[in-house]
């Protein structure tokens, strides 16, 4: 496997601009912990589920509710057994740091690396992008889960991302397809069909 670079020049308007909206945003969001730092100290957090982003920013998350756990299992599950039996890659669960170029470090819910992709899965981090996201948004990370990190996601081209709302009982789903998203929102209750996945519907319950 090969490292997919990061033209710093080509995203550098859009990044920065993402930095901005942090900043902006970054105090109407209910963390338990938000503050300035360096990458050297994202990684020594250790006992935290924990964020890095470009500008200096950590975010640390509240810890996940019962019903965030029983949904993050299922869909786990769901998607371990699919790829064990098709043999199509790695699923990874939330404490895994995925790092986007040198600008964001984050540890989503649940990744799909496929067999194909260009990235570096290392003992404690996948370089590169994941094929397909999914995130459980909570109470305290609604906000930042919808409106910073699914831009980000966009940005580096997640093919396809999730992210579960138990709260409203819907999910939202956007598909990369060629150079353009299209997006959708489903209510629980029923399955989702993964383009990515061939065969694949994640039961949502």
């Amino acid at each position: 496997m090969i490292i997919v670079k990061h033209s710093e020049k080509k995203d550098a308007p859009k990044l920065r601009k993402t930095t901005e909206k942090v900043l902006r945003l970054i105090d109407k969001f209910e963390y338990i912990l938000t503050y300035e730092g360096t990458l050297d100290d994202y990684y020594k957090i250790e006992d935290e589920k924990a964020d890095y982003l470009k500008g200096g920013i950590i975010v640390i998350q509240s810890p996940a509710s019962l019903e965030h756990e029983r949904i993050f299992r299922d869909i786990l599950t769901q998607l371990h057994n699919y790829v064990t039996e098709n043999n199509s890659g790695e699923v990874l669960g939330s404490r895994f740091t995925i790092a986007f170029g040198r600008d964001f470090r984050f540890e989503p819910d649940i990744v799909f690396i496929s067999k194909g992709n260009k990235g570096i899965l290392a003992e404690y981090e996948f370089s590169g992008t994941p094929d397909l996201i999914i995130e459980i948004i909570s109470k305290t990370s609604r906000s930042y889960d919808l409106r910073i990190k699914r831009d980000i996601y966009k940005q580096y081209k997640v093919k396809e991302i999730y992210f579960v709302d138990y709260l409203e009982r819907e999910v939202f789903i956007d598909v990369l397809e060629g150079c353009k998203y299209s997006s959708l929102t489903v209510k629980f209750g029923g399955s989702v069909r993964s383009k990515l996945l061939r065969g694949m519907d994640i039961v949502i319950k």
